[in-house]
């Protein structure tokens, strides 16, 4: 069997079911997701308002510093945590999260992943 073949067997249906099930345990913070909508202003302007997408929604945050520094003349943005959600949660780069420590934006979301059992975002405070 082919490394790809043998990776791809040592999990079944039912155990990602069951892990996906049980990562609620080790998601102990509660945030909620809020989501932009953008409106004309009908003079070529427009107006954003933030609203709940998504509340109560279990989640775990690692505020780990933050920063921004200049290199080459380009500046770089390092984060100032992480937010884990699982992964069947609706997150987009563009909401902002609100935890009990402030309201973060995302800056990436980190997806794709084989035995995908959480999402993981890196973000900063705003």
């Amino acid at each position: 069997m082919d490394g790809i073949r043998m990776a791809n067997s040592l999990l079944q249906t039912m155990d990602l079911a069951y892990m996906r099930a049980e990562i609620q345990m080790a998601l102990p913070d509660t945030v909620s997701i809020l989501r932009r909508s953008i409106t004309s202003d009908q003079q070529g302007g427009y107006s954003e308002a933030w609203g709940d997408a998504y509340q109560n929604v279990s989640a775990r945050i690692l505020i780990s510093g933050g920063g921004e520094s200049v290199s080459e003349g380009q500046q770089s943005t390092r984060p100032d945590g992480t937010l884990t959600v699982a992964s069947s949660q609706s997150v987009e780069q563009t909401d902002r999260i609100v935890h009990a420590s402030g309201t973060y934006e995302i800056l990436f979301i980190d997806t794709g992943k084989s035995w995908d059992l959480t999402k993981r975002c890196q973000i900063r405070r705003i």
